[in-house]
């Protein structure tokens, strides 16, 4: 009897002793904050998992390449997380997959805040997703080619609203004008002289409805400076306009004269084209220069280049709905340090059979990347001090704050004690 008693109490202190070392913050998918929606062609599908969006790239092998001349673009998905609060884009996230096809099914995955603007992973599927079944898809080349422009495409420079600034102040050179049709992912350059300074200038992504880019020279009528004018989509897309980076062409284009030397091809990775000539007279010599463009093609990441994940802590009065930001004191967040105080503060709790009173502030809300956690919160009034209970909403579970963590929460978040 005793022996049985005794290992009866042994079991009892071994499972207290779980029950204490129970992870209170534990990230996963939040559906509710998240909008996704698939597309093709020809259809589109608004309401979709989100979750299957955000994690197709994470669990397969990357790929350090895509080599091939052709791909055939299936289908898109976008996985969107609306700002918590008004005027606060911290909490946004915006997650993109494109499915691709060659030799393979591919998908490639992108996300601006960690991956960068141009930045994307890219894993080989073992087959179509079943949304892209019997899919055709736009046909895209690897590499982009450069074409001479017609005759229409170079009677739109003169419209009206040609461009974006003032149309009466440009004058465009018609004759220059080239049309790039875009590559699978990369960016174009464009540069003078010899010296092989590039600017980036425009960058490709595989898109359903790839456009095609025109660049063209003219002149700033006041000025006299010359300008490169760059458009997506030609004759029915507004041109933009940049003035030529090179000291001896920032003194005016008087004397300028524009010569275009490119009959069109396919652009080789990071090789030279030249494009244009341009003379100028310099001190009484006629001198010639060269604007040249070059093909830098974008292989897929291997590794995440920007660790700016998010980590924000938002305490708020109402639940949190995706299409109406919640207002400034309606809710209040925390983030760098002192989101780490909090969690360090929510990880003292341990497990409660009971929890307090509701005030004004009912939810906590963490963000972690593309994951997160919510939490109900409420407070208990004691003679010296505020004991802090959080219950996580998706599995009902109830934590009480240690004295030290409910202090810390206290001093990260007045507005509740208020």
């Amino acid at each position: 009897m005793k022996k049985r008693a005794l290992m009866a109490l042994s079991l009892l202190w071994l499972t207290a002793g779980c029950s204490e070392d129970v992870d209170v913050v534990r990230y996963g998918h939040v559906e509710e904050h998240w909008q996704a929606e698939r597309v093709t062609i020809n259809s589109q599908e608004p309401e979709v998992n989100a979750e299957t969006i955000l994690n197709q790239c994470e669990d397969k092998e990357r790929l350090a390449e895509l080599d091939e001349e052709t791909f055939s673009v299936l289908g898109m998905a976008y996985a969107t997380r609306a700002p918590f609060m008004n005027e606060d884009y911290d909490g946004y996230a915006f997650d993109e997959v494109t499915y691709v096809e060659g030799d393979a099914v591919y998908a490639l995955c992108r996300s601006e805040r960690m991956d960068g603007q141009q930045g994307y992973r890219a894993v080989e599927l073992e087959a179509r997703p079943s949304f892209l079944k019997d899919e055709v898809g736009t046909e895209i080349s690897f590499l982009p080619t450069v074409h001479v422009a017609t005759e229409n495409e170079r009677a739109s420079l003169h419209k009206p609203d040609a461009f974006y600034e003032n149309g009466q102040d440009i004058e465009p050179y018609p004759v220059t004008l080239m049309r790039i049709s875009p590559g699978f992912s990369g960016t174009v350059e464009i540069g003078i002289g010899e010296g092989g300074y590039f600017n980036p200038s425009f960058h490709f992504l595989p898109n359903l409805r790839p456009s095609d880019v025109f660049i063209a020279l003219g002149r700033h009528t006041e000025t006299n400076l010359p300008l490169l004018l760059l458009s997506y989509g030609g004759d029915k897309a507004r041109y933009s306009s940049s003035i030529l980076q090179d000291a001896d062409l920032l003194n005016g284009a008087d004397s300028l004269t524009f010569r275009r030397i490119h009959n069109g091809g396919t652009m080789e990775p990071m090789t030279p084209y030249p494009l244009y000539e341009l003379t100028i007279n310099l001190d009484g010599q006629m001198v010639t220069k060269t604007l040249s463009m070059r093909y830098r093609p974008n292989p897929p990441l291997t590794e995440i280049v920007n660790s700016d994940e998010v980590a924000l802590a938002y305490l708020h009065k109402y639940p949190y709905h995706r299409e109406v930001p919640l207002p400034y004191p309606d809710a209040v967040n925390v983030s760098g340090e002192a989101y780490d105080r909090l969690i360090e503060a929510i990880e003292t709790a341990r497990p409660s059979t009971k929890s307090g009173e509701t005030n004004d502030y009912k939810y906590l809300t963490l963000l972690h990347g593309n994951l997160g956690q919510q939490f109900e919160v409420s407070y208990q009034q004691r003679s010296k001090k505020v004991d802090v209970f959080v219950k996580d909403v998706k599995t009902g579970e109830v934590f009480k704050l240690s004295s030290a963590g409910a202090e810390t929460f206290q001093e990260l978040f007045p507005q509740a004690f208020e």
